[in-house]
């Protein structure tokens, strides 16, 4: 397989998309019943300050809510600035309350439109986020940890209530970066 010369945005983008659908794979792997299954509730089981639904459904929501908040505060943010926490309480319960795994694959490929209209000197901004000093490409990468955090958290769930979920390197075949 030869790989052909790109930009590390490019590549990012490619591999952004991906991830998403690797998520998106367990969610729809996930049976019904089992969304917002909880199999271990105590005050030890925390995957972030800001979850205050820690099940499958709602790291799903999360992550595309997140999504859509980091990537307009990114795009809006002046070289230097602050990128907020990604909360917007009335698009969560939407999609919570919605169609989630539909309004989150919209949410995504909106995302991803946003995104691939990026100039390189939008990329080389600095912002900042809970103190800490990112290129705003660094902040993509952060936000694609993000994604594979959550998508571990998820393989968890599945695996302790017995869903099967997708070996991580059998997924099927995608462009590769």
């Amino acid at each position: 397989m030869s790989i052909m010369p790109m930009s590390e945005f490019d590549r990012f983008l490619i591999m952004f998309d991906r991830l998403f659908d690797f998520v998106e794979t367990y969610i729809h792997k996930t049976p019904e019943d089992k969304y917002e299954w909880i199999p271990i509730d105590g005050p030890g089981v925390s995957f972030g300050d800001r979850l205050e639904n820690i099940t499958i459904k709602g790291l799903y929501v999360h992550l595309t809510t997140s999504e859509d908040g980091f990537v307009r505060s990114l795009l809006e943010v002046e070289d230097g600035g602050e990128i907020p926490l990604p909360i917007n309480k009335k698009l969560t319960n939407d999609v919570y309350d919605g169609d989630f795994i539909a309004m989150g694959r919209e949410i995504h490929e909106n995302c991803m439109k946003m995104l691939s209209e990026m100039k390189a000197e939008q990329l080389s901004k600095t912002v900042w986020f809970q103190g800490g000093e990112y290129s705003a490409m660094g902040f993509l990468w952060a936000m694609y940890a993000h994604y594979a955090y959550h998508l571990g958290n998820i393989d968890t769930y599945m695996r302790q209530g017995d869903m099967n979920p997708t070996a991580f390197f059998n997924f099927p075949q995608s462009e590769m970066a």
